[in-house]
């Protein structure tokens, strides 16, 4: 009875994600600020707002590479929506408010946050030297505190908007992974802070959505070439790793949605993380299972 439940379950909540009722129209017109997007899945998100009618303005800290951007966003979109750039490094907090209020300045205001940045470092093992714990500073400043900085200085201009704010999550913020520790806790403390601002937001009665995008293993350049270089040749073997672009194409249309939490590709990720919760031993067993230890 119970296997027959959670098979219904299960199902409904497949069919749930499978449904597509995304309308390309709602992002028509929309403004958009696109953090860590000189490559990747943020330079891909840049692009599928371009095209669907989007004003975006695009960070990160290369500015070519920026520029790049900017122009295959033109080619994408209308004369009538905007975009721009603005160099800028995730470390440095106090700029933080520079990004904001600049790109409210090009584009009038502000409806979409997109929170794509991060520092990754070389993966390997947590062994407690001095070399490990310097690194802690600048991984939680860049992929944490930079994000509480940024929505906070946008929380004023999305509520006038009544906008959204979108945050690049990953399974290792969800199961603690191996060779990524100092990541994975950074990733695990977003959690933790956007689930509270969410709440606070609807206790406020104010309408901005946060919506966690939590993904799997995305065939980004720096993604795979980390994982070969650390000898991860197994992991890379039974695990497809997915596109940039569609990984883009789909947070975008979950964020126009303003859902709650996506996961990407949602199998396996969303039944990983059911068996987390269910079979927690388990679980990291096969998340073992999957890496190789160099010696």
């Amino acid at each position: 009875m119970i296997k027959k439940l959670l098979a219904v379950v299960f199902g409904l909540l497949l069919g749930y994600w499978l449904i597509d009722d995304f309308n390309p129209d709602s992002l028509k017109g929309k403004r958009v600020l696109v953090t860590g997007a000189s490559t990747g899945i943020g330079e891909q998100l840049a692009y599928h707002y371009a095209r669907l009618g989007a004003s975006v303005v695009v960070t990160a800290r290369r500015e070519d590479k920026l520029k790049e951007v900017v122009a295959k966003c033109s080619e994408l979109g209308s004369s009538s929506q905007k975009y721009g750039y603005i160099p800028a490094d995730m470390a440095d907090l106090e700029g933080t408010e520079h990004v904001i209020q600049e790109t409210v300045n090009k584009l009038g205001g502000l409806d979409i946050l997109v929170l794509n940045h991060i520092i990754l470092l070389d993966l390997g093992v947590w062994t407690g030297s001095h070399h490990n714990l310097s690194l802690i500073d600048k991984v939680m400043r860049v992929n944490y505190q930079s994000y509480i900085y940024l929505a906070s200085h946008a929380l004023p201009h999305l509520e006038k908007s009544t906008g959204s704010v979108i945050v690049l999550h990953s399974m290792a913020g969800k199961l603690g992974q191996p060779f990524v520790s100092a990541y994975s806790g950074s990733k695990f403390a977003l959690d933790g802070f956007f689930g509270g601002l969410r709440q606070e937001l609807k206790l406020r009665q104010c309408d901005i959505s946060i919506t966690i995008c939590v993904l799997g293993l995305i065939g980004t350049d720096n993604a795979i070439n980390q994982l070969k270089d650390y000898g991860q040749n197994f992991l890379l073997s039974i695990v497809k790793a997915e596109s940039p672009s569609a990984t883009a194409l789909e947070i975008v249309k979950q964020g126009s949605k303003r859902v709650r939490q996506m996961y990407y590709p949602y199998i396996p990720v969303y039944p990983l993380i059911l068996l987390r919760d269910w079979f927690p031993e388990t679980c990291e067993y096969v998340n073992r299972f999957v890496y190789t230890l160099n010696s």
